[in-house]
């Protein structure tokens, strides 16, 4: 909708001594649609100068209305000005701090709440997720399921899963998995993504592949129909296209794809984003640069899996590209995008443009760093072999390195052959995951190169003593609609030379 009508509706207010309710509410639906800002301010100023009283439900609607234009302080103001509450005004508060990554006022409003629902908990739960705290964001999963008997929703669950997908917590992926079970929360698309994701994330694959199966058919039309009916809407796409990225089966993702188009759909809804993301992931980031301009107004969650997957795909000039013209459009980021342009300063060796880019995380743009943007500038400075600055970063932290700094900054020291410190790398990590054979070998590598032999043997006799194994690899490949899984250097596969001629 143009600003011309919503101008003219401006002039006709001031115009009007006593508007109705229907007027309010038909301006402030057209502020919330143009997310126009200035002009919710003009409407809710002239709703103060007129004296019209106003119902609990409207001012509700203002809050969200500055919310989502991301004028938080506007609606913190009237929240705190509401002579009278109900459960919808903590809840869009508390959502709009959420989403935005303020999450220590969220937390603070939400423990206010003199009452919740399940779409509180949901607010603040994959607000945490969102942001980059999965392990506060189960704390409260937990809470919610035994110290207070909230029924979750799917909604709820499929945060949680993220979380525990993020944490890489199987046993609590498992836990959440029969809660869904026991509690018959509708299995529909979102939910089997969800799931999915969690298991294959975690490492448990045959799972991860089993929940997959059970929303597979021969034809992509009854893929998708038995999970959510015979009319499909944008969480199906989402949900069996984030499956597709998941196993890159980019031929599956491109009859979903082909099934959009045949039943129509929003170009502008996030199914659109988990099209750029699974073509991304399949690599054809040719194809995901298309359906990228094909949208009329991408939203943020399209522009971030562009731009992680030109940099994920070794096309760094091009993510930092996109990145700058994402700047320019004046949309709000999140901590999201940052993670793949400060690996694509990564793979083009930008080091100065890349810390640049990291501090202005907090000081332009005012989001709180996470665990994965440390993990990406500690990668960034010591591929470089600058060890002294990620050193210093990892001092300042305000929270535990997680395994993947630690992996980062033990790659880093093989590069440059930094042996005391890839002891120190090496030795967190045995913390971590004293079962993961890559820490053994990289450190192991490491010495080798510099001729420490000893100490080779030493890490050796430390994998026996640890029961440590190393495991081969494992793709698999999908060939006329069936996934085939092999090892590293497996020829026992009678359709080798079809698997090899799909490359």
């Amino acid at each position: 909708m143009s600003t011309i009508p919503f101008n003219r509706s401006n002039q006709l207010l001031d115009r009007i001594e006593h508007p109705s309710s229907s007027i309010y509410s038909n301006l402030l639906q057209l502020c919330l649609q143009q997310r126009a800002l200035e002009g919710t301010k003009r409407v809710h100023s002239h709703i103060k100068r007129s004296n019209f009283l106003l119902g609990v439900s409207s001012y509700n609607r203002i809050i969200d209305i500055y919310c989502k234009c991301g004028s938080l302080v506007d609606a913190r103001k009237v929240f705190d000005e509401m002579s009278e509450r109900d459960l919808c005004s903590w809840n869009t508060m508390v959502s709009g701090y959420a989403k935005a990554g303020r999450l220590k006022d969220a937390r603070n409003l939400f423990d206010e709440m003199p009452e919740r629902d399940n779409f509180s908990w949901t607010a603040i739960i994959s607000g945490y997720v969102r942001h980059g705290f999965p392990i506060e964001a189960l704390r409260l999963c937990r809470a919610m399921l035994k110290d207070y008997n909230v029924r979750c929703n799917k909604f709820t669950v499929c945060s949680a899963l993220a979380a525990s997908a993020a944490t890489q917590s199987l046993t609590i992926g498992k836990e959440i998995h029969g809660h869904i079970v026991q509690t018959g929360i509708d299995f529909d698309a979102v939910v089997w993504s969800a799931l999915s994701d969690m298991y294959g994330k975690c490492g448990s694959l045959d799972e991860a592949r089993h929940i997959f199966d059970k929303t597979s058919d021969k034809d992509v039309g009854r893929r998708v129909s038995p999970v959510l009916g015979n009319k499909p809407n944008e969480f199906t796409f989402a949900g069996i296209l984030n499956v597709c990225a998941l196993y890159n089966l980019e031929s599956l993702g491109r009859q979903v794809h082909g099934y959009m188009g045949r039943i129509g759909f929003n170009q502008s809804s996030f199914a659109a984003s988990a099209l750029i993301h699974m073509y991304c992931r399949c690599g054809n980031t040719e194809i995901a640069d298309r359906v990228f301009k094909w949208v009329p107004n991408p939203d943020l969650a399209s522009w971030t899996s562009l731009i992680n997957g030109y940099a994920q795909n070794g096309q760094p000039e091009e993510s930092l590209k996109l990145f700058e013209a994402l700047l320019e459009s004046g949309t709000k980021l999140d901590h999201i995008t940052f993670v793949g342009v400060l690996s694509a300063c990564t793979h083009s060796g930008l080091v100065d443009k890349g810390l640049e880019y990291f501090n202005s995380i907090k000081e332009k743009h005012g989001l709180a760093y996470t665990i994965d943007h440390y993990a990406c500038v500690v990668d960034l400075l010591s591929r470089s072999g600058r060890f002294n600055e990620a050193g210093d970063i990892i001092k300042k932290m305000r929270m535990k390195p997680d395994k993947f700094l630690w992996a980062s900054l033990l790659a880093g020291c093989r590069i440059h052959g930094n042996l005391d410190l890839a002891k120190r790398a090496a030795e967190a990590l045995f913390k971590i995951e004293p079962e993961n054979a890559a820490t053994y070998v990289t450190l192991s590598n490491i010495y080798a190169a510099a001729g420490k032999w000893a100490e080779v043997a030493k890490i050796r006799n430390l994998m026996d003593v640890n029961k440590v194994v190393k495991k081969p690899g494992r793709s698999w490949t999908e060939i006329k609609r069936k996934v085939y899984t092999f090892l590293m250097g497996d020829t026992s596969n009678p359709r080798l030379n079809e698997i090899h001629t799909s490359y």
